[in-house]
C-alpha cells in the first residue's frame, strides 16, 4: 500500500468515527459517545480533535446532561487555558463535562491567599498548580550559580512559601490538589560534570521536589504530579515548544498538551472513584504468542527470546497490576483443557491459574464471558477493562458492552505492556491494604458462597460464617479507606455521595458528626475494612448521611449490625429520631429498602425518587444473634 493510499484511508476512518461519534451524541447514547471519544483520541489526538468532541458536546446538551458534571480550578504560571480543550475532550471520555476556573495569568499566589478569589467563590472538584520550576524558583533554573547560589537558603524560603499557600489554601477549600512536580532543565549548569558532582543543579531540583513532597503529605489530598516522568515519557525536545513560550508564555508543545491532559484525568478519575477494578484478557496471542489448540504446548511463543520474551514481560505488567489490587479475569474462546495444560506445565508462565478470579474459557462470545465475569464478581461492566489482540472481538464489546473499557492491543507484543498501562485506567491515589489482598478476599468471598449452596438453611449459614464486626471512629490511619469506600461504592450506598479524604477530615473536625468504618471478619479470613457510616446530630435529629457496604459482604446482614450500632450513635447523642436517606441511581437498587427493612417509615419522596425515613429511637434495631460485634 503506497503513503496515499495510506493516508486516504487514515481520513476515512477518522471521518467515520467522528460520524460514528456525532450520531451517538445526537441521540443521547452517552456509553457509546464515551468509546467514540477513546478511539478518536487514541488514533487522532491533536488539537483538531479536541475542539471537534468539545463542540459536538456543547452543542447538544442532550448528551452533555448525560455526562458527569466536574469543576476544575487551573492556577499556573503560564497560558494554561490553551490546554482547555484537551482536558475537555479527555473529560468527555472519561465520562465527565468538566466546567472550568481558569485564574488569571502568573496570579497564582494572589489566587490562594486572597480569600475572597474566584477561586473559592464555588465549590471545585479539583484544583492544578500548574507552575514551571524557573518561574517559581529562577535561582534554581536559568539564574542558578555554583558559585553564588544558596540551596541551604532557597530550600527553606520554598518550604516556608509552599506551607503557607497550602494552609491558606486548606482554610478556604476542600478542594483536591494537584501540584506541578519540578523538571529538569534541559541543559544543566555543568553539563556532564552533573554526575559526579552531589551538589549540582540536577540534584538541588531533585532535592525540591522531595520537599514537595514532604510538604504535600502533611496536608489531606494535597498531590504531586510527576511532571519530570511525564516530561520523559516524550522527551524534552518533544516538551517544550520554545518559541511559543516566547511569543504567548505557552512552553509546551501541542504533543505535551495531550500527555498534560490525560495525566490530570488519571487523577480526576481516581478522585471520583472511577478507576477500573478489574482486568479481563484473552490468552491466545495475549498472554502468549500462537494459539494453543493449534501450536500445542511447544509451539506458543513464551520464552527468552523474542517474541516469546515480549509476552513475558507483560505477563510481568499483569502480575504488577495483581500486586496492587486489581481483580484478574480471562475470557478466552479455547479448549479448557488446553489452556490448563498451559498453566500447569510450561515453565515460563508467570501468572497462575490461581491468580484469576474468574476463569471463562469456552466457545462462546467474549460477550457473554464479560456478562458472566461481572455478574460472577457482582461488579458492574463499568469496572471492568478487556483486553484482546484481536479487532473483531473488541468490535463487538464496544458495540455490545459499551461500558467496558476495551484496550485493542498492538500488533507487536513488545509494546503490549504500554497499552495496558498508558491510559492508568487502573491508578489510584492510595492502596489501601484491602486493595493489596482483593484477590484473595474474592476467593473468601467465594468461599462463603460455595457454604451457602450447602447451607440447609439461611440463619445455618450466617451461624457457620461465624462473623465478628468491628466499629471503629475514622481516624488517620483508615481515613483513605473510607473516602476510597465512599468514591468506589455503588451498589449497596444508600446516598452515593462522594468525598475526597479532605472532605471527610473536615467533617472529622465537626463535634455534630459521627464517622465510623467497619471490619469484617469470617471463617474465611478478614475482610478488612467493608463498611463506612457518617451522620450528624442536629435539633434532636440524627441523620444519616453516608450508609455503605462493599458488595462482598452484602447479604450476610452486616447492614442490620450497621443500623444496630447508629441506633446506639444516636441514643448516646440524646438524639429522639434517626433519619435515613434513599437517593436511588441506576446501581444502588440492592441497598434501597433497607430503611424499610428495619422498621423506619416513610415520611417524604421527592419527584427524584429521593426518600426520607425516620425511626423512633425508642425503637432499638436489634444487632443479628449470629454475628459478634466489637466497638472501639
Amino acid at each position: 500500500m503506497n503513503e496515499a493510499q495510506t493516508y486516504q484511508d487514515s481520513a476515512k476512518r477518522e471521518e467515520q468515527l467522528r460520524k460514528e461519534f456525532t450520531s451517538h451524541v445526537q441521540v443521547g447514547n452517552r456509553d457509546h459517545a464515551i468509546q467514540m471519544a477513546r478511539l478518536l483520541l487514541k488514533e487522532y489526538a491533536s488539537p483538531k480533535t479536541y475542539r471537534f468532541i468539545g463542540k459536538a458536546i456543547r452543542v447538544d446538551k442532550a448528551t452533555g446532561s448525560g455526562l458527569r458534571p466536574f469543576r476544575m480550578a487551573l492556577l499556573s504560571s503560564f497560558s494554561i487555558e490553551f490546554i482547555h480543550d484537551a482536558l475537555f475532550a479527555h473529560g468527555v471520555a472519561n465520562g465527565l463535562m468538566i466546567e472550568f476556573y481558569q485564574s488569571a495569568f502568573g496570579a497564582f499566589r494572589q489566587e490562594i491567599l486572597d480569600s475572597s478569589s474566584g477561586l473559592y467563590s464555588k465549590a471545585v472538584d479539583l484544583t492544578v498548580l500548574a507552575v514551571e520550576g524557573e518561574d517559581w524558583l529562577p535561582n534554581a533554573y536559568g539564574r542558578y550559580s555554583l558559585v553564588n547560589t544558596n540551596q541551604a537558603i532557597l530550600k527553606d524560603n520554598f518550604k516556608r512559601e509552599l506551607s503557607a499557600l497550602l494552609d491558606k489554601f486548606r482554610t478556604n477549600s476542600r478542594s483536591p490538589l494537584l501540584i506541578h512536580g519540578f523538571a529538569q532543565p534541559m541543559h544543566s549548569l555543568l553539563g556532564i560534570a552533573e554526575s559526579f558532582n552531589n551538589k549540582g543543579q540536577r540534584q538541588f531540583i531533585q532535592d525540591l521536589n522531595d520537599l514537595l513532597r514532604e510538604v504535600c503529605s502533611q496536608y489531606t489530598d494535597a498531590f504531586v504530579l510527576d511532571y519530570q516522568a511525564l516530561l520523559s515519557h516524550i522527551g524534552g525536545n518533544h516538551w517544550y515548544d520554545l518559541r511559543m513560550k516566547h511569543f504567548a508564555k505557552l512552553p509546551l508543545s501541542q504533543d505535551a498538551i495531550g500527555e498534560l491532559a490525560r495525566e490530570t484525568m488519571k487523577y480526576s478519575r481516581a478522585l471520583l472513584g472511577c478507576s477500573k477494578k478489574c482486568l479481563v484478557v484473552d490468552l491466545d496471542n495475549t498472554l502468549w504468542g500462537g494459539v494453543i489448540g493449534e501450536d500445542g504446548l511447544d509451539g506458543i511463543k513464551l520464552g527468552s527470546t523474542y517474541p516469546g520474551s515480549a509476552f513475558i514481560d507483560f505477563q510481568h505488567s499483569i502480575m504488577g497490576l495483581l500486586s496492587r489490587g486489581v481483580i484478574l479475569a480471562v475470557a478466552s474462546k479455547n479448549n479448557l483443557s488446553d489452556v490448563e495444560e498451559v498453566f500447569a506445565k510450561h515453565p515460563s508462565m508467570v501468572l497462575q491459574q490461581t491468580d484469576f478470579s474468574a476463569f471463562e474459557v469456552h466457545w462462546n462470545s467474549k460477550v457473554e464471558s464479560l456478562n458472566r465475569i461481572a455478574n460472577q464478581l457482582n461488579i458492574g461492566l463499568d469496572h471492568l477493562v478487556f483486553v484482546d489482540d484481536n479487532p473483531a472481538e473488541c468490535e463487538q464489546v464496544r458495540i455490545h458492552l459499551p461500558r467496558v473499557t476495551v484496550i485493542q492491543l498492538p500488533t507487536q507484543p513488545e509494546h503490549y505492556s504500554k497499552a495496558l498501562l498508558e491510559n492508568g485506567w487502573f491508578d489510584t491515589l492510595s492502596i489501601s491494604t484491602e486493595d493489596i489482598k482483593r484477590s484473595v478476599l474474592y476467593e473468601q468471598r467465594a468461599q462463603a458462597e460455595a457454604l451457602r449452596e450447602t447451607a440447609t438453611d439461611l440463619e445455618g449459614f450466617y451461624r457457620d460464617l461465624d462473623m465478628t464486626l468491628s466499629f471503629s471512629p475514622v481516624n488517620g490511619k483508615n481515613l483513605p479507606r473510607a473516602a476510597q469506600l465512599t468514591q468506589k461504592t455503588n451498589q449497596f450506598n444508600a446516598t452515593t455521595r462522594r468525598y475526597s479524604e479532605g472532605d471527610i477530615a473536615g467533617l472529622m473536625a465537626d463535634p455534630a458528626w459521627s464517622l465510623a468504618v467497619v471490619s469484617v471478619a469470617d471463617r474465611f479470613g478478614d475482610n478488612g475494612i467493608v463498611g463506612f457510616m457518617m451522620g450528624y446530630m442536629e435539633d434532636k435529629v440524627f441523620t444519616i448521611d453516608t450508609f455503605l457496604l462493599s458488595c462482598r459482604v452484602i447479604g450476610r446482614t452486616v447492614e442490620t449490625a450497621m443500623l444496630a450500632y447508629l441506633c446506639e450513635v444516636a441514643a448516646s447523642t440524646q438524639a429522639a429520631i434517626l433519619v435515613g436517606e434513599i437517593v436511588p441511581t441506576e446501581k444502588n437498587l440492592p441497598v434501597r429498602d433497607v430503611f424499610e427493612r428495619h422498621g423506619f417509615v416513610l415520611k417524604e419522596t421527592h419527584e427524584s425518587g429521593h426518600s426520607i425515613w425516620q425511626l423512633n429511637c425508642e425503637t432499638k434495631i436489634e444487632y443479628p444473634a449470629w454475628i459478634q460485634h466489637l466497638t472501639s
